[in-house]
């Protein structure tokens, strides 16, 4: 894939994160065979999966207000990573705050694989440079 292609659909990716539409970036942007890591762990295999564990916390969701910040993209290695600190309000007016870091490897057009890092996982990833050169790590 061109390296204008991965930036612009990274850069679409984003778009819809910050407009709160996080299912709808999921369904345009992640591979059907892809993989989801939390933390370390395997949270999804599959599109299908992964979708199917993330519809429970959007679909109760009144409002999602997306706030994606610290966006690195390495073209060479079509490796990005950034900090997602999205909020949202449940159908029952409880907030939920994310703070956390989502380091994703694309492979033609589409999230291959993508790795999510909270709490002492993620100041671990901060301290290991993530945001500032996301393509060494892997």
């Amino acid at each position: 894939m061109a390296r204008d292609t991965f930036r612009k659909n990274v850069e679409g990716q984003i778009a819809l994160l910050k407009d709160g539409k996080p299912l709808e970036a999921f369904d345009r942007f992640f591979a059907a065979d892809g993989v989801m890591y939390a933390n370390g762990e395997v949270f999804a295999h599959g599109a299908a999966e992964g979708r199917k564990k993330q519809e429970p916390f959007i679909n109760d969701a009144e409002t999602v207000t997306g706030n994606i910040v610290d966006l690195i993209v390495s073209e060479e290695t079509e490796v990005c990573a950034f900090r997602n600190r999205t909020s949202f309000v449940t159908s029952s007016g409880k907030k939920h705050q994310i703070d956390g870091v989502c380091w994703q490897f694309w492979r033609d057009g589409m999230i291959a694989e993508e790795r999510y890092f909270d709490g002492e996982s993620m100041q671990q990833m901060l301290r290991r440079g993530i945001l500032s050169s996301p393509e060494k790590l892997v």
